[in-house]
């Protein structure tokens, strides 16, 4: 799979369905373009817990994430469908993932850390650095180097362009993936043991 996204027409762009290897799946729409700022599980976990108690309050709305269901286009084989009739111009960080406490087939496994009930693309060194050079433009590295989002840009004419930082780092994402799993590890490991002392 060289190419994960298509630029269709104006106000429509297709995600490959092989990212994941599943018929449906969700769309997470960031709240900013240039994503998480940090890395706090614990934080962030506080936050969604917070917005769920005042999620019918005006104002109370924290992570500004919305969730898109997709389905298998009927109209292109192959692939999710995204209408962005309805999106200002702008630029969006998004990610695709399973439904909950579903298994991806070409997917990461389900963990037990934040956002870990999700199956998300598995983004391999052999998949990033084998994507041609108009594919790395529409990733882009998050803020707290945990992997790769899509980020694009929708402009005043209506216009799907990438928006992304990937020919910049994914060059270099074999090292960072280092970083990314010592820190997934201890995370792991710290959760573990607070479950532990908690039952």
């Amino acid at each position: 799979m060289h190419n994960f996204i298509k630029i269709q027409d104006k106000n429509l762009f297709l995600l490959n369905i092989e990212l994941l290897g599943l018929d449906e799946a969700q769309l997470w729409i960031g709240p900013n373009p240039n994503g998480p700022t940090d890395n706090d599980d614990q934080r962030v976990l506080q936050e969604r817990a917070k917005e769920e108690k005042n999620k019918n309050k005006p104002g109370h709305r924290i992570s500004g994430i919305e969730a898109v269901n997709l389905t298998k286009s009927k109209n292109f084989s192959g692939w999710f469908e995204i209408d962005t009739t309805s999106w200002q111009a702008g630029i969006y960080r998004f990610n695709i993932h399973s439904k909950p406490y579903i298994q991806a087939p070409n997917g990461t496994e389900l963990r037990t850390i934040r956002d870990g009930q999700y199956s998300w693309p598995n983004f391999s060194d052999k998949f990033l650095l084998s994507l041609p050079d108009e594919q790395k433009q529409f990733l882009y590295l998050e803020k707290n180097r945990a992997g790769f989002c899509i980020r694009v840009e929708i402009t005043k004419e209506r216009e799907v362009k990438p928006a992304g930082d990937g020919l910049e780092w994914i060059d270099k994402w074999p090292e960072i993936k280092k970083e990314i799993e010592t820190h997934y590890k201890e995370k792991t490991e710290f959760t573990e043991k607070r479950n532990k002392i908690i039952t």
